[in-house]
């Protein structure tokens, strides 16, 4: 069977060092040496400062939500995105609003987003999505968030390694970034998240806000246990030299599947320049139809290709059952066609060229 993904592992001999050394040490979580050097070390390789690591990318989500305090706060972001972004919104308690997504680049509309702020629509915060790593305008939300006034989350969950035109890490966008770690992403830590902040005022309360909200034997705040494991820190210090070789080689195949596709199907529009994190391999058919009878297919040949994301986030039973509505109709159209097609390290050529002959 071919699956949409498949995680990345390192030789297990390199694996085991740093877990012999957790043995040695008997420390295996509460901020160890394995989750302060991986630390460090994602600092450099991705060229960011005030890195916070947590057991999750949604843990990241919830902890940036709180830092922000975005309880009973208007919140505006996208439908077109995973379950997590909205679902960490709605735990911390925040009034969720949609904007609907660009036809091109699926990412949150700036362009829609400022019509709406100019007819009245105040948002306290904005959480856009780099949906599938395609960076979302960020440029243009600076340029609204400085005329408006609200905040800016990113949900990064796909977009680790992504940089703009200028080279910088699309980490650094924003006021804080959340990523993901889960062993579906490019670079993983079996579970796991981080976070990077604007200021590092909101990193050390966020410290604080993983371990319970202890600082020292006492507690100014309430907080929850969103800490990484060493075990976990440990298998990303293993992965962690062979990112670029990883990112070479699903780059590779997204080109092969690019140049094999061309005029069958239509793809999401990057930007000219820059570098996107190959995680994922989305393609748009002409209909839901036409899609539900290529997956069919795939199906009985044992290839399970994904429809992320569909449905859309205001289209999901626990959204509607609130009783709000949304027209959102580009989200929508775009929900009902995309598919990712299987990518991941190693993956044969001749398999990649096996999928393409049945979406033609």
């Amino acid at each position: 069977m071919i699956f949409v993904t498949s995680p990345y592992l390192p030789p297990i001999e390199k694996y085991m060092k740093y877990v012999e050394g957790i043995y040695d040490r008997n420390w295996l979580t509460n901020n160890g040496p394995l989750v302060k050097e991986l630390t460090v070390r994602l600092e450099e390789k991705l060229g960011v400062q005030n890195l916070l690591l947590t057991s999750s990318g949604t843990m990241a989500l919830q902890i940036a939500f709180k830092i922000k305090n975005l309880a009973n706060k208007k919140v505006t972001t996208t439908p077109f995105t995973f379950q997590a972004t909205y679902s960490a919104l709605e735990w911390q308690g925040a009034n969720v609003d949609f904007c609907d997504v660009n036809k091109s680049t699926w990412n949150l509309d700036s362009d829609l987003l400022e019509k709406q702020l100019a007819s009245g629509h105040r948002p306290d915060c904005i959480v856009p999505v780099h949906t599938f790593g395609n960076p979302c305008n960020v440029e243009h939300l600076a340029k609204l968030q400085s005329q408006y006034g609200f905040d800016v989350i990113y949900d990064s969950a796909h977009a680790v390694t992504t940089k703009t035109d200028d080279g910088k890490s699309i980490l650094e966008h924003g006021d804080i970034n959340c990523f993901s770690l889960h062993a579906t992403k490019l670079f993983h830590t079996v579970e796991g998240g981080g976070i990077t902040f604007k200021e590092a005022d909101e990193l050390a309360l966020a410290q604080k806000m993983i371990n319970f909200g202890l600082d020292g034997e006492d507690a100014a705040s309430p907080g929850i246990n969103g800490k990484l494991s060493e075990f976990h820190a440990a298998m990303g210090l293993a992965i962690l030299d062979d990112l670029s070789k990883i990112e070479e080689d699903r780059q590779q195949q997204k080109d092969l599947y690019l140049k094999l596709l061309e005029s069958k199907v239509e793809f999401q529009q990057l930007p000219l320049d820059g570098k996107i994190s190959p995680s994922y391999m989305p393609v748009l058919f002409n209909s839901e139809t036409e899609l539900l009878n290529t997956l069919s297919q795939f199906n009985d040949k044992g290839i399970y290709p994904r429809r992320y994301f569909h449905p859309a986030i205001h289209q999901m039973q626990c959204v509607k059952s609130q009783g709000k509505t949304w027209q959102l109709p580009i989200a929508e159209h775009i929900s009902q066609r995309v598919l990712c097609l299987p990518l991941f390290f190693g993956q044969p050529k001749s398999q990649i060229e096996e999928i393409c002959s049945f979406v033609k």
